[in-house]
């Protein structure tokens, strides 16, 4: 996903090899139009090439862009994550010093319990050794000094209470120090489980951080490819600007060498002359698309041609066919830039798709004179002219009217 870096610098190197070579300037001497048209369509292959290198760049940008959002994303919920893992272990430990302080006093408390008993034992102890030693406490002592036998039962039952009572405080301070015990140690226990959750989760918060750290680099890559991504794209633009203007430079150039070529050829052009006294209206002979029924290249439907195209290239000039008076000099959807021109004999001929015309309405033109040059306006798919012919009002085929030495190209 991230791996245009090494894309970028070999991009880079083509391109500049790119403009050196499209920047060779030819020698300002004057050049014919084929090789002007011949260095603008090399000029338009590498603004072509530059312009899909372009987008390629604004799409290795864009495609930065949402890697780089989908990133944040990414970081914004490692955050949350670090976030509620610092919370969770801030909580553990104040569980922990709770059952630290819990622990404590249970440790008080059974501390408490066992001296208690103890004293009590050394007390009990003490007392009957007491008793032993002064003899009052005898069994014999007892028997003896009863005064009758229910007094001999009144003293053996006071002893055995004494005996029982000491021994019942001695089980209830054993239990109780049972009981303490246990509670302290199920509080140790879990106090051991919060302190193992609580390593857990740091171990957890130290993964988080580690993801975070790599989110963290992956941006600052990220962040440096965008800006040699847009850096790219600039250069780009700026370079097809640049060689926008070439062409354009080049495109004057071009119009005025043919301009040039046309003033000297044109005193000597006439076209050739058929039984019908039309000659052809370019110095090309190759028929792309005769008349007749035929399937519309830019309308896409069958219909009926209303006369022939011929392959004369961009800018080549346009010639009268025959002496006559021009009707109309205008633009329409269908046909361009286009020019009607009236002859005699009933003939009206139309030529359409120019760059432009050189006539206006009205004016009376001779046989071969220039008239306008060819292009690629109103319904066209390549630079050529389109030639109709009218015979007495009536849409008539060309060929039929034109000198021979035409060819199907």
């Amino acid at each position: 996903m991230y791996k245009h870096r090494r894309v970028i610098v070999s991009v880079i190197a083509g391109l500049l090899a790119l403009l050196m070579i499209g920047g060779v300037v030819l020698s300002a001497a004057a050049e014919s139009s084929s090789t002007i048209k011949s260095r603008i369509e090399s000029l338009k292959k590498q603004e072509k090439e530059i312009a899909a290198e372009k987008q390629e760049a604004r799409e290795q940008r864009k495609s930065n862009e949402s890697d780089i959002l989908d990133l944040v994303e990414q970081k914004d919920q490692i955050d949350q994550q670090i976030k509620l893992t610092e919370d969770s272990i801030e909580t553990k430990n104040e569980i922990i010093q709770e059952y630290t302080l819990l622990i404590a006093e249970k440790n008080n408390e059974l501390g408490d319990a066992l001296n208690e008993q103890d004293e009590l034992n050394q007390h009990f102890r003490t007392r009957l050794r007491a008793m032993e030693e002064k003899g009052n406490l005898t069994y014999l002592s007892i028997i003896f000094q009863a005064s009758s036998f229910a007094d001999l039962l009144d003293r053996v039952e006071m002893i055995n209470e004494i005996a029982r009572s000491d021994a019942r405080m001695i089980d209830q301070l054993q239990d109780a120090a049972q009981q303490i015990e246990l509670a302290r140690q199920e509080l140790a226990a879990e106090k051991v489980e919060m302190e193992e959750a609580k390593e857990s989760l740091a171990a957890e918060q130290a993964e988080l951080e580690a993801r975070r750290a790599e989110a963290d680099a992956l941006m600052a890559e990220l962040m440096e490819d965008h800006e040699a991504f847009a850096a790219l794209e600039k250069k780009y633009e700026e370079e097809e600007a640049a060689l926008l203007q070439q062409i354009a430079a080049e495109q004057k150039k071009y119009q005025q060498a043919v301009a040039a070529e046309t003033a000297a050829s044109s005193s000597s052009y006439n076209g050739g002359t058929s039984s019908s006294g039309l000659g052809w209206p370019c110095t090309a002979r190759g028929i792309t698309s005769p008349f007749g029924p035929r399937y519309h290249p830019t309308q896409h439907y069958y219909s009926n041609h209303s006369g022939i195209d011929i392959n004369a290239s961009y800018g080549a000039p346009i010639y009268a066919c025959a002496s006559g008076t021009v009707t109309s000099a205008t633009y329409s959807d269908v046909f361009g830039y286009h020019v009607r021109i009236s002859h005699a004999n009933g003939f009206l001929t139309l030529y359409g798709h120019m760059t432009r015309y050189t006539v206006k309405a009205g004016q009376h033109v001779e046989k071969g004179e220039i008239i306008g040059y060819v292009g690629n306006t109103g319904w066209s798919t390549a630079p050529h002219l389109h030639l109709t012919v009218y015979r007495n009002g009536t849409l008539v085929d060309p060929l039929n009217y034109l000198p021979s030495g035409w060819y199907y190209a």
